[in-house]
């Protein structure tokens, strides 16, 4: 009898150990898609920013994980919400960034404009001046490209360049047009016309490069140009730029009291130097661009001295 109640107890026990295991594997699988879904949802998020809640949408049978899946329904709509927000305010912040973008474009267009017009206005007041300021502006940029400055700065240095002796505007036209060599006097008034430019361009900061081109283009690499008595790399480049085209153009240019130069012997004084011009006054680095280059220099002078 012992026997029987004994081999009875082993039998239930197995039973429950069995049910228990199987219970075990249950839960165990329950979980284990529970969290595989939780687990794939997050991966898909982190990819497309989106979560696929109809795959979360089933019940429990187990209260915890019922409460895990509820729990992070809800943190999952909360962070949807707010990534939909974001998503809303950044199409937002594009939209006005493109609409200043804009702005800006058409405000520094009619800033070229303007330095266009008033570089007319240089042009038919000196009647030296007009075929001038266009040899200027291309053989500046073409310089600048070749130093590896910035496409922007180089259009502008193109666009402001025309306005070098914008300041000559106030000049006395006695001694603009004079036939003849200036007196020291006459030539310190002449002097004025860096200041002048810089005074009736202004300090606004889109027309910085105008300005800088107007008041420095008579600086000297050496200290010895004016206004200021600028050295080396103190001079803005752009003026540094403009100051050996200037020099450049007017060897090469006819004028009531001399006769241009040929490129050689423009060419010839810039390296070597003359009475008036020496190569110090000029930026080595523009000065061997300036040799390097010296048959594309020749040849865009005599296009633009054409047209």
């Amino acid at each position: 009898m012992f026997f029987s109640i004994f081999i009875s107890l082993f039998v239930i026990a197995i039973l429950i150990v069995l049910y228990t295991v199987r219970c075990a594997r249950k839960f165990v699988n329950h979980l284990g898609l529970t969290f595989s879904k939780l687990v794939e949802n997050i991966k898909l998020f982190s990819y497309e920013k989106i979560f696929t809640l109809d795959v979360l949408d089933f019940d429990s049978d187990i209260f915890e994980v019922q409460e895990i899946l509820e729990e992070y329904t809800k943190l999952a709509q909360e962070l949807t919400a707010a990534y939909q927000e974001q998503t809303a305010l950044t199409q937002q912040l594009e939209a006005s960034y493109k609409e200043i973008e804009y702005a800006h474009r058409e405000l520094e267009k009619s800033y070229l404009e303007f330095a266009g017009q008033l570089a007319v206005i240089a042009e038919n007041y000196d009647e030296n001046t007009g075929a001038h300021i266009s040899r200027v502006s291309k053989l500046s940029r073409f310089i600048a490209e070749k130093l590896g400055i910035s496409p922007d700065l180089c259009e502008k240095i193109e666009k402001f360049s025309p306005l070098h002796d914008i300041g000559k505007v106030l000049c006395p036209k006695e001694i603009l047009l004079k036939n003849g060599p200036l007196t020291s006097q006459e030539f310190e008034i002449m002097k004025q016309h860096t200041i002048n430019g810089a005074r009736l361009i202004g300090d606004n900061p889109n027309l910085e490069i105008a300005k800088n081109i107007a008041l420095y283009h008579h600086e000297k690499y050496d200290g010895s140009g004016y206004p200021m008595g600028l050295k080396g790399d103190a001079i803005p480049v752009e003026a540094r730029i403009v100051a050996i085209v200037d020099v450049y153009d007017a060897l090469r240019s006819n004028r009531p009291y001399k006769k241009g130069f040929t490129h050689e012997e423009s060419l010839r004084i810039l390296l070597e130097g003359d009475n008036r011009t020496k190569p110090e006054h000029f930026d080595p680095m523009i000065l061997k661009v300036f040799k390097e280059n010296e048959s594309e220099i020749c040849n865009l002078w005599e296009t633009y001295n054409k047209s």
